[in-house]
């Protein structure tokens, strides 16, 4: 029997179904889970209702300013033989209560410790995985395995299925067209099995030794989408800048720049994406050695599985 603790925050309720997979193979394994929920100290809604105030939280997501949470719940000086961390993306980085983990003392749970990740996101995740993989470095975590699972349907569809049920609370399918937002049943499945592996093999005497999913369909990169999600970052990073400019979050002036933005996802969507899909496939071909090396770097520390290198 191994002690885990469950790290997680949900907003929508996705990361806390996949947190509970991970509770269930892991308990049904034999072993001891504690788990914990983050929780800021002002909560965030949902759904969000406004377009205002789901924009206004871009800026501080992106520069890694985020608010106080609560005091986590549980002993960060124990000695847990692995530590789920599950953790949102929002706007291309990890979700605002999860980089708020890493500034409490509490963090010091993860030094010398093997991590386990698992990203959830609309489509684009990269960045968020590799934010969360600097915090866990400078933590001092042992980074041994990463998990991605993205919302149901094509990146262009959940362009409309995501927003709006983050905005109204809507998942079902939407004019026959676009999927039931967020996580597939299929996606809870492959979760679940990944999550029974880890369970399984985590049971064999001695410190975890490193990777326990490789081989794994733990994390498959869409190459086409790298180098569309690396001109977002940094298309976010400058509005982000600029909108903190206007102000904290909350205030006056920086509603101005927070609806800018909003309009310039907008524009970037009906004008952006058709010039994305033309150029990708010519980035795909002049470019496919800095992909393949972007790939390994983006699947690191799982690698992977055979059959997701298409």
């Amino acid at each position: 029997m191994k002690r885990i603790l469950l790290i997680f925050y949900s907003q929508s309720g996705e990361a806390d179904r996949i947190a509970t997979v991970f509770r269930e193979e892991m308990a049904a394994a034999g072993h001891l889970v504690t788990e914990c929920r983050l929780r800021p100290e002002a909560d965030y809604p949902y759904p969000w209702r406004s377009i205002g105030r789901f924009f206004d939280v871009m800026p501080e997501t992106q520069l890694g300013e985020p608010p106080p949470i609560r005091r986590p719940v549980f002993d960060p000086d124990a000695d847990y033989d692995l530590v789920v961390l599950v953790s949102p993306v929002w706007f291309l980085s990890p979700a605002l209560p999860v980089q708020g983990f890493f500034r409490r003392p509490e963090a010091r749970v993860l030094r010398d410790k093997p991590v386990v990740t698992v990203t959830v996101s609309r489509a684009m995740w990269q960045n968020g995985s590799e934010a969360v993989k600097r915090l866990l470095a400078a933590a001092g975590a042992r980074h041994v395995d990463n998990i991605v699972v993205t919302h149901a349907g094509s990146p262009v569809a959940t362009l409309v299925s995501t927003p709006r049920t983050l905005l109204s609370g809507k998942a079902g399918r939407l004019m026959g067209i676009f999927p039931e937002a967020g996580v597939a049943g299929i996606d809870h499945a492959r979760i679940r099995a990944l999550a029974a592996v880890a369970a399984r093999r985590l049971a064999a005497p001695g410190p975890v030794p490193g990777s326990l999913l490789a081989g794994d369909p733990a994390v498959a990169v869409r190459r086409w989408l790298i180098g569309p999600e690396l001109l977002g970052w940094y298309a976010f990073h400058g509005w982000a800048h600029l909108i903190r400019g206007l102000g904290r979050l909350g205030r006056g002036p920086r509603a101005i720049g927070v609806w800018g933005f909003a309009l310039f996802l907008v524009a970037m969507i009906l004008i952006g994406l058709p010039l994305t899909l033309v150029g990708t496939p010519i980035l795909y071909v002049a470019g496919r050695r800095w992909l393949n090396h972007t790939a390994r770097r983006l699947a690191a520390p799982t690698g992977e599985a055979v059959a997701a290198k298409a």
